[in-house]
């Protein structure tokens, strides 16, 4: 669909005109059955029409920018008529909490709806998480060479203003558990935070994250997880890992709408981490003139000021589409083609592949370079070929990042390994 046919498609939603069967969100339950009945091609057809992505394109990077698909926007389009015919200052509590109890299930059976702030996205949580703790002049922050620049500007920003120190290593794309080892060796008397990717945007590498976080707990050390590439993307249980604080955008692999996203706070840290902005609904109680102020009970003091309530009750919808289909089903679908391009990029003369070398710490994200040919000419090419990627040129990797999502099938997998067959001649 171009861009005129969707205003017209948008147009006459909004004029509650009927509109044409294909871009109908589909009904769950519907949705439901075919998962149920194990149709995989049925299922999975169901799934990729559900988007408006441009037909003419392969789309291989939701680890840089999900798309929404039409019930989610459906939902957005429903709130926001909704709260244009009666505008009100604050939002609806019930459904606010609601889209949060279903973000909690999805991130965990132990994960309690309190335990989250509904923020902007990992941008946001991240820079929460380096300048609501209490770090002190001198004091060590442990991070990896491969994260995204929302991580490096806000310890940069902290440490240009109140001199903490930044630890670097460089991942172990050879051993995943050697990653904890690299950690261990930097950690002394004044580290406080070990602030890392859950998997990294860089090469899509997972990272041991209950075993840093036992390390983290035993060494009695703050663990912080930006998971921007975590839920849906991969499987696991925010409360068994045992991260501190754990942030994500849940505009890319959730599907939800973009400025939509997450802060989880472990039980019993709250009173530790500070927010930065404070407003409507961080509180439970102020008064200006006793100089006052009592913080909200749950992570609800992260939250502040007016929202726009219809991307986050939509999140709560995006959430529905992705339990509908099953977040277990989900991973397997994706890393299905993930390995096939893994294992096809081997029998490509001149690709080195970037992402880890053991399967378990890889994710639906691989990257690669091509000795022949810069990687910004590499993406040329595939773009010649109608093929949406993402140059990778963080930690100096100067390589390609392919992401797989529920859209994605195999002829997709098929298609850019052709393209680059032909490239590499």
């Amino acid at each position: 669909m171009n861009r005129k046919e969707f205003f017209k498609w948008t147009a006459a939603f909004i004029g509650g005109l009927a509109l044409p069967i294909e871009l109908r969100p589909v009904d769950f339950r519907l949705l439901k059955d075919l998962a149920a009945a194990g149709d995989d091609d049925a299922l999975w057809q169901m799934v990729r029409d559900q988007f408006l992505l441009d037909p003419e394109w392969t789309y291989l990077n939701f680890g840089g920018l999900g798309a929404c698909p039409l019930p989610v926007l459906n939902s957005i389009m429903e709130w926001t008529r909704s709260e244009e015919r009666a505008p009100s200052a604050g939002h609806d509590e019930k459904e606010w909490w609601r889209a949060k109890e279903k973000l909690a299930a999805l991130l965990g059976k132990n994960c309690s709806k309190e335990d989250i702030g509904l923020i902007s996205g990992a941008t946001e949580g991240v820079n929460v998480i380096i300048n609501g703790l209490p770090l002190k002049r001198g004091d060590e922050v442990i991070t990896s060479t491969h994260e995204h620049v929302a991580v490096n500007a806000g310890l940069l920003n902290r440490m240009q203003r109140d001199g903490i120190v930044i630890r670097l290593f460089d991942p172990d794309l050879k051993s995943g558990l050697g990653n904890v080892d690299r950690i261990a060796r930097l950690i002394n008397n004044r580290t406080r935070l070990i602030l890392i990717s859950h998997v990294t945007c860089t090469t899509g590498q997972r990272f041991p994250e209950k075993e840093i976080s036992k390390l983290a707990r035993e060494k009695g050390i703050w663990f912080a997880l930006d998971g921007a590439q975590g839920p849906v993307c991969v499987p696991f249980d925010i409360v068994e890992c045992g991260v501190d604080f754990y942030t994500a955008s849940t505009h890319k692999w959730v599907m939800a709408p973009k400025r939509t996203g997450f802060l989880y706070v472990r039980q019993g840290l709250l009173d530790t981490l500070r927010p930065i902005v404070a407003g409507g609904y961080t509180t439970e109680k102020n008064d200006i003139g006793k100089g006052e102020m009592v913080l909200h009970p749950t992570a609800q003091r992260y939250e502040y000021g007016t929202q726009n309530d219809a991307l986050f009750f939509a999140l709560g919808k995006a959430v529905d589409f992705v339990e509908t289909i099953g977040v277990d089903r989900i991973w397997q679908h994706n890393h299905a083609l993930a390995e096939r391009f893994y294992r096809g990029l081997k029998e490509i003369p001149g690709v080195e592949i970037m992402s880890p070398e053991e399967e378990a710490y890889r994710s639906p994200m691989i990257s690669f370079r091509m000795k022949t040919h810069e990687y910004s000419k590499v993406n040329e090419h595939l773009s010649k070929d109608k093929l949406r990627v993402r140059s990778v040129g963080e930690g100096g990797l100067n390589c390609i990042r392919v992401s797989f999502h529920i859209c994605n099938h195999d002829g997709d997998v098929t298609k850019i390994l052709e393209s680059l067959k032909k490239l590499a001649g």
